[in-house]
């Protein structure tokens, strides 16, 4: 009996409007550019939220089954994986590395939270492009 820890593929759609939603909320929350007149503990809870939205979003938008979860799938899903690990490693050496060249660090929490969220982004944005661009392609070459 083979398991699978993939959702069914309904998640996709559900995570197309929880993952840019979430994002973006956080993004203009965490900038101050809407709702500028909540207090502090109506803004945490906001961000937070927000931010929770964005990562169930990238979830089931990465862990969604497709209409046919085939060995290709899968093997698309693997290299796709593996290249998303290894841009990020690069991110990470070359940001580390410009870092330290330049004694730059990131300025308190939101400066770190900011840098942890972009690495974060790139390795799933980096998966998700990278697994339907290939998908799209051996599509259009099986056509």
């Amino acid at each position: 009996m083979k398991t699978s820890l993939l959702l069914p593929n309904r998640f996709k759609k559900i995570g197309l409007v929880l993952f840019p939603l979430g994002l973006l909320v956080w993004i203009l929350t965490q900038k101050e550019l809407i709702i500028t007149e909540l207090n502090n503990t109506n803004k945490v809870i906001t961000l937070t939220l927000s931010f929770f939205c964005f990562l169930f979003g990238l979830y089931f938008l990465t862990f969604s089954k497709e209409p046919i979860d085939d060995e290709y799938i899968n093997n698309i899903r693997l290299k796709s994986f593996q290249i998303s690990s290894l841009i990020q490693m690069i991110f990470f050496i070359f940001s580390f590395t410009l870092m330290f060249l330049f004694k730059i660090e990131p300025n308190g929490d939101g400066g770190l939270s900011t840098f942890l969220l972009s690495s974060i982004l790139l390795y799933w944005m980096t998966y998700i492009l990278t697994f339907n661009y290939t998908l799209i392609s051996g599509k259009r070459k099986l056509s």
